[in-house]
C-alpha cells in the first residue's frame, strides 16, 4: 500500500480515538441527555490500529450498547464477563453526582438494576431510536480530509521520484 497511507493512519488514529473519548464524555445519551462518560474506563480501553491499507477503531464490547442500547436477557450462557449487577454497582460508584435513595446501597441499586435491564432491556433498547454518539467522528469531511492527506504524501514522493529519475 502507499506509505502515505500508513502515515495518515497513524495520524489520524489518535485524533479519533480522542474524538470519541470526547463523545463519551460530551453526547447528551438518550433518553435523559446526560453523557455515557461514567470512570473512564470506556475512554482507556479505546484505541486504534494502523495497517499499511486500514485504520480501525478498537474498544471493549459495551459500546454497542451505548449506540444501540442493551436488549432483554434471554435464556443461554453468560458472556463469562463479571454479571451485569456487579457492572452496574461499580457503575454508580464511579458516576459524579449520582444519588442513591436514601437508606439505599450501591449493591441494591447494581441488583434492581440489573433486574430492570434483565426483564425490559435499557432504555435506549426500548426507544427504538440508535444514539448519534459517533455520527460527528466519521463524517465525510473526515474522511475527504484524510483522502487529501493521502493524496498529497503521494504527490510529494511521486515529484520525488520523477526528479530521481530525470535527474538519472
Amino acid at each position: 500500500m502507499l506509505a502515505s497511507a500508513k502515515a495518515a493512519f497513524a495520524a489520524e488514529g489518535p485524533e479519533m480515538v480522542a474524538a470519541c473519548i470526547e463523545a463519551y464524555k460530551t453526547y447528551p445519551q438518550q433518553p435523559y441527555g446526560k453523557p455515557a462518560y461514567a470512570s473512564g474506563r470506556t475512554a482507556q480501553a479505546t484505541r486504534f490500529e494502523a495497517t499499511d491499507d486500514s485504520l480501525t477503531l478498537l474498544g471493549p464490547a459495551h459500546v454497542q450498547a451505548l449506540i444501540t442500547g442493551r436488549g432483554p436477557t434471554g435464556t443461554g450462557a453468560s458472556s463469562g464477563g463479571d454479571p451485569l449487577h456487579t457492572i452496574l454497582e461499580q457503575w454508580a460508584q464511579d458516576k459524579p453526582g449520582f444519588i442513591l435513595r436514601p437508606g439505599s446501597t450501591y449493591k441494591q441499586f447494581g441488583y434492581a438494576a440489573a433486574y430492570n435491564i434483565h426483564k425490559k432491556g435499557t432504555l435506549l433498547y426500548q426507544l427504538r431510536q440508535p444514539s448519534r454518539l459517533f455520527s460527528d467522528i466519521l463524517t465525510p469531511e473526515r474522511l475527504n480530509t484524510l483522502k487529501a492527506r493521502i493524496a498529497a504524501g503521494e504527490m510529494v514522493a511521486i515529484a520525488t521520484e520523477l526528479r530521481h529519475a530525470l535527474t538519472a
